[in-house]
C-alpha cells in the first residue's frame, strides 16, 4: 500500500524556454486579504511546499512555479503567488503568459475568439492578460503590467575583478538592477554564462547592500531582487538582449516580462525609448519578447509608465506529486548553488 503525506497536483508549462509549474490543488487554504499577505503567510507557514516542489529530487535549481489561489481584488479571476527554488517574487511576467494559457487551453477559463481577458492579482498589483485564441488554442498572450519606472539612476557600485559600475535601478513588477554588458566586459552570450551569473548575483548584493529600495505604494516591495545585464538596442540589433539573474543564482531563459517593464522604464526615463516605439527583448537562449508603453501614469513622486508585453506559452506536462513520510529529503534540496566569490 502506497504511503503518502502530500499529494500535489500542477501543470507544467514554459515561456519563451522559462518554466512554470502551477500548483491546481494539495496545499491547504492561504489566508490573506491582500496578495502580499498571502506570500507572507506562505513563506511563514507553507514554504515546505515551495521546496517540495521546486527544489531536487522533483525541481531543479533553476525551476520556477506559480500557486493559484482565491482573488484579493473584486475584478479579478485569481490571484497568483509566483516562487522559485530559492524564495518568492512579487510579480512574475512569463508566469502569467503561461498562466493564462493554461488557464485558457485545460478549459478552466472558458476560451473566448479571438481574445479572451484573464486578471490576475499579484503581490505587486493586479495585472491583466489578454490571450489571443484560435481555435481554442491561444497563439499569444498580451500582459498589461503594474505601473514601472526608473528608481534611481547612475548608482556606483564596486564589483570584484571589474571595480566601480554605473547601475540603475528600475521597477517592473520587481525591483531590477540593470547593468549593461560592456560594463563588465561581457556580452550576452551563452558562452558567457558563468560570468553573467556570478557578476548577477555580486551586482544584487552590492546594490541591496548600499541601496534600501522601497516601492512607493507597495512597502512590503523593499528588496532589489533581480539583475538584469543587458546590451542595449542599436541602429545594428534594434531589440535588447539580456540575461536576468535572480535567487540563488537562477537564469531566466525567457526575455523575462518584468524585466522587458523595468528596460523600457528605464529607457523612457533617459529619453531612449518613447511611447510610440515597440521594444524586442531576446533572452539568452534566442526567444524574444515584444513590449511597448501605453501612457505614463503618476506614482508618488515618480514618474511611471505603464507597460505591455507579449510572447506565447505551452504546456509541457501534467503532474502529481507525492512525498513518502520517511523520505529523507521528501522536502527537497539544494546542491552546488554558485558563490558569488
Amino acid at each position: 500500500m502506497m504511503r503518502f503525506t502530500h499529494l500535489v497536483s500542477a501543470i507544467d508549462t514554459h515561456a519563451a524556454g522559462e518554466p512554470t509549474r502551477v500548483v491546481l490543488s494539495g496545499l491547504p487554504p492561504i489566508p490573506g486579504d491582500t496578495m502580499a499577505a498571502k506570500k507572507h503567510y506562505m513563506a511563514e507557514h507553507l514554504d515546505h511546499f515551495r521546496t517540495l516542489l521546486m527544489q531536487e529530487p522533483r525541481g531543479h535549481r533553476d525551476m520556477f512555479g506559480a500557486i493559484l489561489t482565491s482573488p484579493t481584488t473584486q475584478h479579478a479571476q485569481y490571484g497568483v503567488l509566483f516562487m522559485d527554488s530559492g524564495g518568492y517574487l512579487d510579480m512574475c511576467g512569463h508566469g502569467v503568459i503561461s498562466l493564462a494559457t493554461m488557464l485558457i487551453e485545460t478549459g478552466m477559463i472558458a476560451p473566448i475568439e479571438p481574445e479572451t481577458v484573464v486578471v490576475f492579482d499579484t503581490a505587486a498589483g493586479r495585472v491583466e492578460s489578454r490571450a489571443k485564441v484560435e481555435g481554442q488554442h491561444v497563439v499569444d498572450v498580451s500582459v498589461t503590467n503594474v505601473a514601472s519606472f526608473l528608481y534611481d539612476r547612475d548608482v556606483e557600485i564596486d564589483l570584484p575583478d571589474v571595480g566601480c559600475v554605473t547601475i540603475d535601478v528600475a521597477f517592473g513588477g520587481n525591483f531590477f538592477a540593470m547593468v549593461r554588458a560592456d560594463r563588465l566586459g561581457l556580452s550576452v552570450h551563452p558562452a558567457h554564462l558563468g560570468q553573467l551569473t556570478r557578476f548577477g548575483m555580486l551586482i544584487n548584493q552590492a546594490t541591496n547592500a548600499k541601496l534600501h529600495v522601497i516601492h512607493p505604494t507597495q512597502p512590503h516591495i523593499r528588496t532589489v531582487a533581480l539583475t538584469e545585464i543587458y546590451e542595449p538596442p542599436t541602429p545594428v540589433t534594434p531589440h535588447v538582449k539580456s540575461a536576468v539573474i535572480f535567487g540563488h543564482g537562477q537564469v531566466d531563459r525567457s526575455p523575462c516580462g518584468t524585466g522587458i517593464s523595468a528596460a523600457m522604464a528605464t529607457l523612457y526615463a533617459r529619453s531612449e525609448f518613447t511611447l510610440d516605439e515597440v521594444l524586442v527583448s531576446e533572452s539568452l537562449i534566442g526567444t524574444r519578447f515584444r513590449g511597448n508603453l501605453l501612457r505614463e501614469v503618476p506614482l508618488g513622486k515618480f514618474v511611471a509608465v505603464e507597460p505591455v508585453f507579449s510572447g506565447q506559452a505551452y504546456i509541457t506536462g501534467i503532474q502529481q506529486f507525492v512525498a513518502a513520510p520517511d523520505d529523507p529529503v521528501k522536502y527537497g534540496f539544494k546542491l552546488g548553488n554558485p558563490s558569488p566569490c
